[in-house]
């Protein structure tokens, strides 16, 4: 019985070849551009991290922390600010009351610088940079203090944020704000707001307040009447919007 004859083999294919081997040069290349984009990113990182902890440290410098907890003990002893007030301006400001200030610097400012953003409403902004300037009038030690730079508001909220809470400060500074607007508006024009009770303030009540505190008084149905009324029903619209929306989402 003879052998069987063995099929002659098939083809023989060409070892494979990967990119890199083919093009070394450019495979290095793309190795090294790798390595560079990690490298700075990290360093960028770094970088960062690096100068948020100088900045916000760097009241230390100026400020004994012993004052400065004591500064900070005059915030957290503010009431709390009325409810009402409260309810009223959470719903249009949903990010200012429990907001830090890390992440007013890296949110808010970030988005308003590089993304252009101009809308501020809805970003974070934290109350503890508002305590500087309220302070400094009732401290005659901290207005005597020498406070290089023009970025003092941030860098003293930093401490006080140390010892203290966004929601302190913001009961502090609101508080403060709307005892000094109640005291300067002429009862004759706006008896709506100064010869009643927050207890029966309407919702457009609070509205007017917040308009008229965070325009500095610039803002009034008096001064400027068309743009008030134009802020007013802006505001009056989304509260309702935002009731609407938390009525049905109960339901």
């Amino acid at each position: 019985m003879s052998n069987p004859v063995p099929s002659p083999a098939g083809p023989v294919q060409a070892p494979q070849v990967s990119l890199a081997e083919r093009f070394p040069r450019i495979a290095k290349f793309f190795r090294l551009l790798k390595y560079f984009i990690l490298s700075s990113i990290i360093l960028t990182v770094m970088e960062i991290g690096f100068g948020y902890w100088l900045f916000s440290s760097r009241w230390n410098l100026l400020i004994d922390r012993s004052k400065m907890r004591e500064y900070a003990e005059e915030v957290n002893q503010a009431p709390p600010v009325h409810p009402k007030y409260m309810d009223v301006y959470e719903k249009l400001f949903p990010n200012h009351v429990h907001t830090t200030l890390g992440q007013q610097i890296f949110i808010n400012y970030g988005e308003r610088m590089f993304l252009r953003v101009t809308e501020i409403d809805d970003k974070p902004h934290c109350a503890c940079d508002l305590v500087y300037d309220i302070q400094m009038l009732k401290n005659k030690s901290l207005a005597d203090l020498e406070w290089d730079g023009r970025l003092q508001d941030l860098e003293y909220g930093f401490g006080i944020e140390k010892f203290s809470t966004p929601e302190k400060c913001f009961d502090y500074t609101t508080n403060y704000y709307i005892n000094v607007l109640l005291s300067r508006l002429d009862p004759n024009k706006f008896p709506h707001l100064v010869n009643k009770s927050m207890d029966n303030y309407t919702d457009d009540d609070f509205i007017e307040m917040i308009m008229m505190i965070h325009s500095m008084g610039k803002l009034d149905r008096f001064k400027t009447p068309a743009k008030f009324e134009e802020k007013m029903n802006y505001y009056r619209e989304k509260l309702a919007k935002i009731r609407a929306q938390q009525g049905v989402a109960k339901k």
